[in-house]
């Protein structure tokens, strides 16, 4: 019997020996300020009938001190996204104050309101205009997708994975309204149905409107907790840090912190330090701080970790950070059958780097700057209803300083950025789909290729999924095509042509052990380049596995018994 993960991350740090947890807290701590428990959404307009970018976000200072901005970010996700749109609304890079109980109003270029904006952004240019069925949008501090969550608010009905809801997500609000907190931003419940009710016609508020002080300032202790890299390759070490913001009223004494580290091999009741030993950096600055190692042999996926702040005046503070295990999942081995290349996850080995992701595996050159093959396992179970996010973006496992491709790189080379696993192969989850728009997963693909007969093979092997089978694939780009455009720079090169491997059997386990010499087994080779046309059959370009070894010089399916091995591929496929 297999196992699957049902929620995988979308973004990927390299191992753990290019890694130094210690340097890193030491940088994020002297440029980012501390997080603020006060810091609020207090209001979001979301696109109008009148005018789609007639929008904006207010934000507010609920607490008794004043806040600087500076180090935060405004971020938008759609309704299915599980990342911040690449342009955030708002970076601030020097200090901004908000005093307590005022308002700061971030609009659109396009807005129309009787309130200056304090600041604007431009959602065409962006391409991160809001939705006013569904969306979400955060305050973060720190960077895009790992930066801590200050403050969200979620709207319609975003996926079950959507980062920004509290609770519950708020209802949409309507064409020219919106969403407003209540108590003129100072209820907070962690709830967005309570804690928005809808305003119409929407009325925002600015720096120049008068303050709005809520009580019980300073008497919360909040604690806000981190994870550096957020994404791991086992054995690893991962920092984890908690800051906490003491109360003051009374002031807070005697603060500790312990977390449950048990979902990555680690106590369920770990102390944390302030003292400048076990990774925390600077005694005594209220950021408490444990280096934790994952083990080898840990499972891949999403691992939640959680951790409790706790005061001598016996206040709590909750929080809670996840990390992905970047690792295969249990029984779901794309190379069961071998590693064709012999890659590996050392970095000197720079034009077969191994990259183990939970959707699929694959060996990366440098010097190409696309991967030499990718390998995964297919059968029903990864066959959903998620829909194709199409969020390209570059893969930040990459080892630093190497290249990484940008979704845009290909644009106006006349190829398609060419799926290795597709999109059609993953739609289990959001997550699983979305992982294969990572840049380290596309060749430049010959369009009539891409569209035709590549496109028609992945098709069919979905086909043959459905009647109770499983497949393991193996698919890559050979040889360098010197006639064509510069991608990137020089940096991309296109292969001169593009093969797929498969072996196919009945659903079942001991999958290496089932092989026989009747097992289906076989590929194809496709010129990446005329005469070939979307209308050319697959099957036209179907070899034998021998025909894709005597190309790419990789031995396929190396671990099953030699006779059997050299049976299967050699035999020609009529089906």
């Amino acid at each position: 019997m297999k196992k699957y993960l049902f929620l995988v991350s979308l973004s990927i740090a390299a191992a753990f020996y290019f890694f130094d947890p210690i340097a890193l807290a030491q940088t994020e701590k002297s440029d980012i300020p501390q997080p603020s428990p006060n810091l609020v959404i207090s209001q979001v307009q979301a696109g109008s009938a009148a005018n789609a970018n007639d929008e904006f976000v207010e934000i507010h200072n609920n607490g008794a001190a004043p806040i600087d901005l500076n180090g935060y970010r405004l971020v938008y996700r759609s309704a299915s996204g599980t990342a911040d749109v690449a342009n955030p609304f708002a970076v601030w890079t020097t200090s901004t104050i908000i005093q307590p109980g005022k308002y700061y109003l971030i609009a659109s270029v396009s807005y129309d309101g009787g309130i200056t904006p304090d600041i604007t952004y431009n959602p065409t240019s962006c391409s991160c205009s809001m939705s006013a069925a569904s969306g979400g949008v955060a305050v973060r501090l720190g960077a895009n997708d790992s930066g801590t969550i200050i403050d969200s608010l979620a709207w319609g009905t975003p996926s079950a994975s959507h980062a920004f809801i509290e609770t519950t997500a708020a209802s949409t609000a309507g064409n020219d309204n919106s969403k407003v907190r209540a108590l003129n931003g100072c209820q907070d419940t962690d709830n967005n149905a309570n804690d928005f009710t809808t305003l119409t016609p929407a009325l925002a508020r600015n720096g120049s409107t008068a303050a709005n002080t809520c009580s019980g300032g300073g008497t919360t202790l909040f604690a806000a907790m981190a994870a550096s890299p957020n994404t791991i390759t086992p054995p690893a070490n991962v920092l984890l840090t908690v800051t906490v913001i003491p109360a003051t009223t009374p002031p807070s004494t005697g603060i500790t912190v312990n977390g449950n580290l048990i979902n990555i091999g680690g106590s369920a009741n770990q102390a944390f330090f302030d003292n400048g030993t076990n990774g925390d950096v600077t005694p005594g600055d209220n950021v408490f701080s444990f280096l934790a190692n994952i083990p080898a042999g840990t499972s891949g996926g999403v691992k939640n970790v959680t951790a409790v702040a706790t005061d001598a005046q016996a206040r709590t503070a909750n929080a809670s950070t996840n990390i992905t295990v970047n690792a295969p999942l249990p029984d779901e081995d794309p190379l069961l059958f071998g590693n064709p290349s012999n890659a590996t996850s050392d970095t000197a080995n720079e034009n077969n780097y191994l990259m183990l992701k939970p959707q699929y595996n694959l060996s990366y050159s440098r010097a190409n700057a696309t991967p030499n093959w990718v390998a995964w396992r297919l059968d029903s179970s990864w066959i959903g209803t998620a829909d194709r996010q199409d969020d390209y973006r570059e893969d930040p496992a990459l080892p630093a300083g190497w290249y990484r491709v940008q979704d845009n790189d290909y644009s106006g080379s006349g190829f398609d950025r060419g799926h290795m696993c597709p999109s059609g192969d993953r739609t289990r989850s959001i997550p699983d789909n979305s992982a294969t728009f990572l840049m380290t997963n596309f060749v430049p693909q010959y369009g009539p290729n891409n569209q035709g007969p590549w496109n028609d093979f992945e098709v069919y092997l979905r086909t043959i999924v459905g009647q109770g089978n499983e497949i393991y694939i193996v698919t890559g780009g050979f040889g360098t095509n010197t006639t064509t455009p510069s991608i990137a720079q020089g940096r991309i090169k296109v292969p001169f042509s593009t093969w797929k491997v498969v072996i196919i059997l009945p659903n079942g386990s001991n999958d290496v052990q089932r092989v026989t010499r009747q097992t289906r087994a076989f590929g194809i080779i496709v010129p990446n380049g005329p005469p070939v046309t979307s209308g050319n059959p697959w099957r036209n370009f179907r070899v034998t596995v021998d025909a894709v070894e005597a190309l790419t010089g990789y031995n396929f399916f190396s671990n099953i018994p030699k006779n059997t091995q050299e049976l299967i591929e050699r035999k020609v496929d009529t089906q």
